[in-house]
């Protein structure tokens, strides 16, 4: 059985609790910190009008440049529509980076209303400032689950700890565990992220989420790289615990990740469906005790009914019944039990056959 603890008050157990969705607002909004309190707030609201459904809120702190190298290597990525683009690494990192003041700004937004937020963190002063914040959880990005030094100290701060596995072998993914767990930390979420940004369907490996929970039996969880969403609802009939999709407010554009973006207008809709999707998968037998709300109409059934008008001694066959709707006699799933009865009482053609006209 894997193990079960709870990520920003909500509990991760797949068969008995809906899955635990993570809201990305990542880096999403430049350095624009107005925006990024405004999607923080959208959020937040859209959570608490979709209550049966977990929510908790996702970024990243990115508060120095020098994680990137100066240099001439350059990063690709695309648009949805598949315009391509380009890119200075370090440039890139620079027009994203912002202050750990800005980062507390766009916070508070959680912090005074009691949202819980998982922050990605890429260094220790990022992950110390994300845990005097308030963060309820920590994610190691898949570039970093490597990282030894960065994974040891996430794992020393006393909250559940996600791995991103990214292209990781198994191997490193148990390096990572075992890192993890010898500082400290046992409440970890494997985090399964499909090749590519965006990720095509026949790139996802979303079985690799069952390995995982067999070979760490831990909750696993699905980091959503693709343009739709319908890989978030595979994921969850798969078994995950946690699924992650960034939100935007112009999904459409050209930068970084924005390809695997949903907008930021369809969450409270997206929402909704991964909780109807997690009903869905009920239980592994049904309970035909307990009546389901919302069905309509009744589950029929057909019984023995005399074809002709019958007499005492008559043995019942095909040549003398037929079977009908509604099941007011003998069900037809018993005939085995009933062949070549002789009748004890009679019965008029039409009517149906009951156990007390069997001798």
């Amino acid at each position: 059985m894997a193990h079960s603890f709870s990520l920003g008050g909500y509990e991760l157990s797949p068969k008995d609790k809906p899955p635990v969705f993570l809201a990305e607002i990542g880096g999403f909004f430049g350095q624009d910190v107005g925006l990024a309190s405004e999607m923080v707030q959208r959020i937040i609201a859209i959570g608490q009008a979709n209550r049966n459904q977990p929510m908790v809120l996702k970024t990243e702190i990115l508060h120095d440049a020098e994680i990137c190298l100066p240099g001439v290597t350059l990063e690709t990525y695309a648009s949805k529509d598949g315009r391509v683009q380009k890119e200075n690494y370090r440039k890139l990192i620079e027009r994203k980076v912002l202050s750990l003041s800005n980062y507390a700004k766009i916070l508070r937004n959680c912090t005074d209303t009691g949202t819980p937020f998982i922050v990605s963190v890429y260094d220790f002063k990022g992950a110390d400032f994300a845990c005097e914040m308030g963060a309820c959880s920590l994610k190691i990005a898949s570039a970093n689950l490597v990282h030894i030094p960065l994974v040891r100290h996430c794992a020393s701060k006393d909250i559940p700890l996600i791995l991103d596995t990214g292209r990781a072998t198994l191997s490193e993914v148990e390096r990572a565990v075992l890192v993890a767990r010898e500082a400290g930390c046992n409440d970890l979420v494997i985090e399964h992220s499909p090749d590519g940004h965006p990720a095509l369907p026949k790139a996802h490996n979303l079985r690799i989420l069952e390995t995982y929970s067999d070979v760490f039996s831990l909750p696993v969880g699905l980091s959503d790289l693709h343009t739709g969403i319908e890989m978030l609802y595979a994921a969850i009939a798969l078994g995950a615990a946690v699924v992650e999709k960034g939100v935007h407010v112009a999904p459409d554009d050209l930068d970084i990740d924005i390809s695997h973006t949903m907008d930021l207008c369809d969450l409270g809709d997206v929402l909704n469906k991964v909780h109807d999707v997690w009903l869905a998968l009920g239980r592994p037998e049904r309970d035909l005790g307990v009546p389901i709300e919302g069905v309509i109409g009744t589950s029929q059934r057909q019984c023995l009914v005399a074809a002709k008008n019958l007499v005492v001694g008559d043995r019942i066959n095909l040549d003398n019944v037929r079977f009908a709707f509604p099941c007011r006699g003998i069900p037809v799933q018993d005939w085995d039990v009933v062949l070549d009865k002789a009748l004890s009482s009679d019965v008029s053609a039409g009517l149906p056959i009951q156990w007390n006209d069997v001798g």
